[in-house]
């Protein structure tokens, strides 16, 4: 699960981060945490990463949490957004955003949890689960935090976005079926399969994800790669600037 936590006080943020970090694990639950102190900086990655959940404080300077919400609403309609206020006025301009939920400073530990299990839930509810098998038995992992799967031998490594890796016991061809681009995933080449959404830049042999690094395009996939590529991120055609310059169909 990724969660960006937006506040331009470096103490609250330590705080925050720490409390996240301690009820993802009570949870069982990986966590991929982002941390921002201002909302310029939280657009800009999240017009490539989207995040599951946005953690936003209301009152910054510049750029003001309110309007940080509205130009995230700009690319994302759907994105749950939970406002971080010292008052309860802001409350009532939280449905401008469709703010999913909003947190009284001091942050209560207890409130904080309460409010996160009842977004755990929904997000349970919305997210699609792949079960894999392991030597210690068997995983349940979040899809979209997949970042892309290795065929190796008669095994599958499924690479996170946070780092980790998960060593499946599964057929490549099963997992094929799942990781499918209406899942946003896409076969890159006959040993890797890749999350799409990930994908920071691609050349003809090669593409490079934001987590992970190189990861190898066959000849045979790059047509029908590119066709995916676009499709999902775009809805088909189009053009993308990327940190390297404009990749184009």
């Amino acid at each position: 699960m990724k969660i960006a936590v937006c506040d331009d006080e470096i103490l609250f943020l330590d705080e925050i981060c720490s409390l996240l970090e301690v009820w993802g694990k009570e949870r069982g639950i990986s966590l991929s945490l982002y941390r921002f102190t201002n909302g310029d900086d939280l657009i800009d990655i999240h017009r490539s990463e989207w995040m599951d959940l946005i953690i936003l404080d209301v009152i910054m300077p510049l750029l003001s949490g309110m309007d940080t919400a509205r130009e995230l609403r700009n690319t994302n309609q759907a994105v749950p957004i939970i406002f971080l206020t010292s008052s309860r006025e802001f409350a009532v301009d939280s449905y401008e955003v469709k703010v999913w939920n909003y947190l009284i400073k001091p942050i209560d530990r207890a409130h904080l949890f309460l409010t996160l299990d009842e977004f755990l839930i929904t997000y349970r509810s919305t997210t699609k689960f792949f079960t894999a098998k392991t030597v210690d038995g068997f995983c349940r992992i979040a899809i979209p935090d997949v970042d892309y799967l290795e065929a190796q031998n008669k095994q599958v490594l499924i690479h996170l976005s946070n780092g980790r890796m998960i060593t499946a016991r599964e057929l490549f061809s099963k997992c094929a079926e799942v990781f499918t681009p209406e899942n946003g995933f896409c076969c890159c080449h006959r040993s890797y399969i890749v999350n799409l959404t990930n994908v920071e830049r691609f050349s003809k042999t090669e593409l490079t994800t934001i987590y992970h690094g190189v990861i190898p395009i066959s000849r045979n996939s790059y047509t029908a790669f590119k066709e995916t590529y676009f499709n999902h991120m775009f809805g088909g055609g189009g053009e993308c600037r990327t940190n390297n310059g404009l990749m184009s169909t």
